[in-house]
C-alpha cells in the first residue's frame, strides 16, 4: 500500500486517506566491476548527505585465492563506478581481510571505510574518504588484535557538543571511540560476550549498541557520556528460536546466523530494531520472518515484537538478513532477502532461490510500502562462485541512506558467482520548512496539524480580500533545502476538498528567475476529498540555486453561484515531488 510521510510540504490531514508517494526505485547497478573480483558478500553501504558520494563495501574474494575488502565509490549519485581496495598498513596485512564496515559523518562530510585483517598480525582498520576525492587515505590500526571478529562503525556528535565528530567501533572485545577522524582509538570497553555489536549514534549524541547474545537475546547497551561508561546489558527482545551458523529452515545450502539490524530515527530519536525469526512450520518447512521493535524512551523501554507482514502465514516462504537504515527526514528503509518469489521451496535442498527485497515505513515500521523486487529474477543461492559445495553469501546485507537517496548493497548470484549490486532509491517528498495561511479564517484544526498524522482535519472559510480578482483562502508554503536543484521533473500533490460548487482551486509556483508567480494548475475544486497531481514544467525555475527553495501557493475562489455563502475548503496533504 502507499503510505503517510512524515513532514511532506504541507499537511492538512483529512481521516482515512491514502498518503504518501512511492520512491522512484532505478534498475541494478553492478559494484563489483574488478575483473580480479571472483565472489562477493557481506555488504555495508554508506553515502553524503546529498546523496552524490556513496561507498560500498563487501568480502572480495579474489582471483589469486585472497580475500580483500573491496568497496565500489561514486562520485556522481551511482552514475560511474570505481571498485577499490581498503587495506590495512603492510605490516598488518594478512590473505584474510574482510567483515567491511563504513559509517559518514554529516558534520565534516567525510566517508570512512574499513574491515578486519584476520590474523596474529592484524586487527581492526579504517580509511578516510574525504569530500570530493575519489579514494581513501592510509588506513590506521584501530586496534591491533588477532582475536577480532565482526565489527560495525558509526559516526555522531559529542553528547552535549554538536561542533564535534566522535566514532565508535565496535566488535567482539568491546566499543572503543575516536576523536580526531580516526587518527587515533581508546582502547576497548568491554561489552561482554556476544556476536554481531552493532553501535548507532542518536542526535544529541546518545550512543547505542545492539548485539546477539548467542543464545535467545538480542542484547542493549547505550552510553550517555560520549561512550566513556556503558550501561549494563538488557534483553531487548527474546528470539523465538536461534541456531548457529548451520543452514536451517531456509532452501540452499548456506549459513544463516542470527544477526539483527538497529537504526536511530535522527528527527525523533526512536530507535529500532528488526530481525529473523522462525513464525511456523508448514510440513517440513520452518517458515522465518521479519520482527521489529521499537523504543521511544532511548532503549529503557521496547514494543512488544510485531511480526512484518510480508508473507501471508498459510504460504511457504523465508525472510533473512534484513538491514536498516533512516534517512535524514526520519523514512524508515529496510532490505532483505527473500525466497517467497518462488513458491513451495523446500527447506535444505542444494539449490535455493531468492530474491533481494526493499520496502520502506514512514511511521517507524507500523505501517509499510509495497515490496519493490531488486533483483531482476530469482538467484540461486547454489552458485556462489567457489564451488565448494556449502554455499556462502555472507552473514548479512548493507545500505547507505542519505537525505532522500538510499542504496541498498547486496549479492545476486544470476552470473554463477555472487556479484554485488546496488539500486539507487530516490524519495521525492520534500517536506516543509514554513508555511502560512495568507488569507483565510482557520475554523478547524491548528497549523502545526499541517506536519502532523494525527487524522485530523484542516478547515479554512474566507478571508477579507481588497477586491473580487483576489482568492479569499490562499495557502503559501515554502520549502527549502531542496537536494536536487534541477530535477527532471516536479510535481505538487495535493488532497482538496470544498462544500459547494463552483470554486476554482488554482496553484502557483514561484519563479526564481522572473520574481513572479505562475499558474502551474486551474480547475474546479471537488466537493469531495479528491487527489491533484500537478507536473510543473521547466522545474528549475522555481528551485533557488544554492539555498534549494521553493515557493507553492493554493488559492480557492468562487467563480459562480454557491450554496453556502460562507463557504469553505479543507486542505490536505500538499506536497512537492521532485525527480532527478
Amino acid at each position: 500500500m502507499k503510505h503517510l510521510t512524515i513532514a511532506p510540504l504541507f499537511i492538512l490531514a483529512f481521516a482515512n486517506i491514502a498518503w504518501g508517494q512511492d520512491p522512484v526505485v532505478y534498475g541494478q547497478l553492478r559494484m563489483s566491476v574488478d575483473n580480479a573480483s571472483n565472489s562477493g558478500d557481506e555488504t555495508t553501504g554508506s553515502a553524503s548527505s546529498n546523496g552524490l558520494e556513496f561507498i560500498g563495501g563487501f568480502n572480495d574474494y579474489r582471483t589469486d585465492g585472497t580475500i580483500k575488502a573491496s568497496f565500489g565509490v561514486t562520485s556522481d549519485g551511482g552514475q560511474t563506478w570505481s571498485q577499490v581496495l581498503v587495506r590495512p598498513p603492510a605490516q598488518y596485512q594478512t590473505t584474510v581481510e574482510g567483515d567491511p564496515m563504513s559509517c559518514y559523518d554529516p558534520r565534516t562530510g567525510t566517508l570512512f571505510a574499513g574491515a578486519i585483517a584476520f590474523g596474529g598480525n592484524g586487527g581492526v582498520y579504517l580509511a578516510k574518504k574525504n569530500p570530493g576525492q575519489n579514494s581513501f587515505g592510509t588506513a590506521v590500526m584501530c586496534r591491533v588484535s588477532g582475536g577480532a571478529d565482526k565489527e560495525w562503525v558509526t559516526a555522531g556528535p559529542i553528547p552535549g557538543n554538536p561542533n564535534t565528530t566522535r566514532l565508535y567501533i565496535a566488535y567482539n572485545e568491546g566499543v572503543i571511540r575516536s576523536d580526531d577522524l580516526g587518527a587515533t582509538w581508546t582502547s576497548p570497553f568491554s561489552l561482554g560476550t556476544g556476536l554481531g555489536f552493532l553501535p548507532r549514534v542518536g542526535p544529541n549524541g546518545e550512543a547505542y549498541v545492539t548485539y546477539w547474545d548467542t543464545g535467545y537475546g538480542i542484547k542493549f547497551r547505550k552510553s550517555l557520556n560520549g561512550g566513556v561508561s556503558w550501561s549494563s546489558a538488557i534483553t531487548a527482545a527474546s528470539r523465538l528460536a536461534t541456531w548457529g551458523v548451520q543452514s536451517l529452515y531456509i532452501p540452499g545450502n548456506f549459513r544463516n546466523p542470527p544477526i539483527h539490524t538497529m537504526a536511530v530515527n535522527p528527527v525523533t530519536g526512536d530507535l529500532v530494531i528488526v530481525w529473523f525469526d522462525l513464525t511456523n512450520t508448514i510440513g517440513s518447512n520452518g517458515n522465518l520472518d521479519l520482527y521489529l521493535i521499537r523504543s521511544t524512551d532511548q532503549g529503557t523501554t521496547w514494543t512488544t515484537p510485531a511480526r512484518l507482514p510480508f508473507r501471508p502465514l498459510n504460504t511457504v516462504g523465508d525472510m533473512i538478513f534484513p538491514w536498516v537504515e533512516f534517512t535524514k527526514e526520519g523514512r524508515l528503509n529496510l532490505l532483505a532477502f527473500d525466497s517467497s518469489y518462488t513458491a513451495n521451496q523446500t527447506d535444505g535442498v542444494a539449490h535455493g532461490f531468492w530474491d533481494q527485497i526493499y520496502v520502506y515505513s514512514d511511521d517507524e515500521g507500523a505501517t509499510w510500502s509495497q515490496k519493490f523486487r531488486l533483483t531482476p529474477n530469482s538467484f540461486d543461492s547454489y552458485y556462489d562462485g567457489r564451488n565448494t559445495g556449502f554455499s556462502f553469501l555472507g552473514d548479512y546485507n548493507g545500505m547507505g541512506a542519505a537525505s532522500k537517496w538510499v542504496f541498498p548493497v547486496y549479492c545476486d548470484t544470476h552470473t554463477n558467482q555472487a556479484e554485488i549490486y546496488t539500486n539507487k532509491v530516490w524519495d521525492p517528498i520534500e517536506p516543509a520548512s514554513s508555511f502560512s495561511l495568507f488569507r483565510g479564517r482557520l475554523v478547524s484544526g491548528i497549523t502545526s496539524d499541517l506536519f502532523l498524522r494525527d487524522g485530523k482535519a484542516v478547515v479554512a472559510k474566507q478571508g477579507i480580500v481588497a477586491n473580487s480578482s483576489e482568492a479569499p483562502i490562499q495557502l503559501d508554503t515554502t520549502v527549502t533545502g531542496i537536494v536536487n536543484t534541477s530535477p527532471s521533473a516536479l510535481k505538487v500533490q495535493l488532497w482538496t476538498m470544498v462544500n459547494t460548487v463552483n470554486i476554482q482551486q488554482t496553484v502557483l509556483m514561484f519563479n526564481v528567475n522572473t520574481n513572479a508567480w505562475d499558474t502551474v494548475d486551474t480547475r474546479t475544486a471537488p466537493t469531495s476529498a479528491t487527489n491533484t497531481l500537478v507536473n510543473v514544467a521547466n522545474p528549475a525555475d522555481y528551485i533557488t540555486p544554492g539555498s534549494g527553495t521553493a515557493k507553492c501557493r493554493v488559492m480557492f475562489k468562487a467563480v459562480g453561484p454557491v450554496t453556502i455563502s460562507d463557504w469553505a475548503a479543507t486542505l490536505d496533504q500538499d506536497v512537492l515531488l521532485d525527480y532527478p
